[in-house]
C-alpha cells in the first residue's frame, strides 16, 4: 500500500515541477510606467499639452452622459481641431529595465487606452495614441501610431497592442491625440492609459528559486522511482 502511494506521487510531483518551470518561463512585464494614466489626480500632472484644442480633465460634465471609463476623471479634447497630451517615460533604471536588455532587441512596448466620443455620426470626434521611441539624445528612432478609435454609441472602446522597442531607445514619448471631425468642440475622451515593457516568454529566464525547488524535487522523483521498481 505504501509503495502504491509513492508510485502515484511520482507523476503528480513531476507535474507540479513542470508547472512551476512553465509558470516562471511566461512573459514578464513591468507595471504601468505612466504617471496619472487616468487623470485621477484631477489635473494634468505628468502630461504636457500640445495642439490647439487645449485638452484637459473632465468629470462627466463636458458632454453629459459620457462619464469616465473608471474612477472620477478622464481626459478630453475640449475645443479646436487637434489636441495632444504627451508624457515622456524614461526606460533605463525604471523598474529594473537595463540598457543591455533594451539593446538586445527582445523587449516590447505594450500599450492600451480606452476611447469614447460624442455621437455626431461617422466619423465622430475620436482619438489615437502615438509612441515615439527616443535615443539617448532624445532623437526619434522610431514611431508607432494606433488607428483612430471612434466609439460614439455610448460605450467605451479599448485598443491595445505590443510592438518591438528599437535598440538604442532610452525613453518613450506617449502621446494622446484628440481629433475633431464634427462641430467646434473636440468631443473625444480617453481614459485608463497604460504603457508597459514586456520581456517575451521566449526570452524569460526562470527565477533562481525555481532552480532551487527543481533541484530539491528531482532527488525525490528519483527516490520514488526506485521505490516503485522495488
Amino acid at each position: 500500500m505504501h509503495i502504491r502511494r509513492c508510485a502515484c506521487l511520482a507523476p503528480a510531483l513531476l507535474l507540479g515541477l513542470t508547472c512551476l518551470c512553465l509558470s516562471r518561463a511566461g512573459a514578464q512585464a513591468t507595471s504601468n510606467l505612466l504617471t496619472n494614466p487616468g487623470a485621477e489626480t484631477g489635473d494634468l500632472t505628468g502630461w504636457t499639452v500640445g495642439g490647439n484644442s487645449n485638452p484637459g480633465v473632465d468629470n462627466g460634465s463636458f458632454d453629459p452622459g459620457i462619464n469616465p471609463h473608471s474612477g472620477t476623471y478622464d481626459f478630453y479634447g475640449h475645443t479646436g481641431s487637434l489636441g495632444t497630451l504627451t508624457q515622456n517615460v524614461t526606460l533605463v533604471g525604471n523598474q529594473g529595465i537595463t540598457a543591455t536588455e533594451i539593446d538586445s532587441g527582445t523587449l516590447l512596448a505594450g500599450f492600451s487606452f480606452w476611447e469614447q466620443g460624442l455621437n455626431q455620426g461617422t466619423p465622430s470626434d475620436d482619438a489615437s495614441v502615438t509612441l515615439d521611441f527616443l535615443d539617448v539624445g532624445s532623437t526619434s528612432i522610431g514611431t508607432f501610431s494606433s488607428p483612430e478609435i471612434d466609439s460614439h454609441n455610448g460605450i467605451w472602446e479599448n485598443y491595445s497592442n505590443s510592438i518591438p522597442i528599437p535598440t538604442g531607445t532610452r525613453s518613450i514619448d506617449y502621446t494622446i491625440n484628440f481629433i475633431r471631425h464634427a462641430g467646434s468642440d473636440n468631443d473625444s475622451f480617453v481614459d485608463d492609459n497604460s504603457l508597459t515593457v514586456i520581456l517575451p516568454a521566449a526570452s524569460a529566464v526562470p527565477e533562481p528559486g525555481s532552480y532551487a525547488l527543481l533541484a530539491l524535487g528531482l532527488p525525490l522523483v528519483g527516490l520514488v522511482a526506485r521505490r516503485r521498481r522495488a
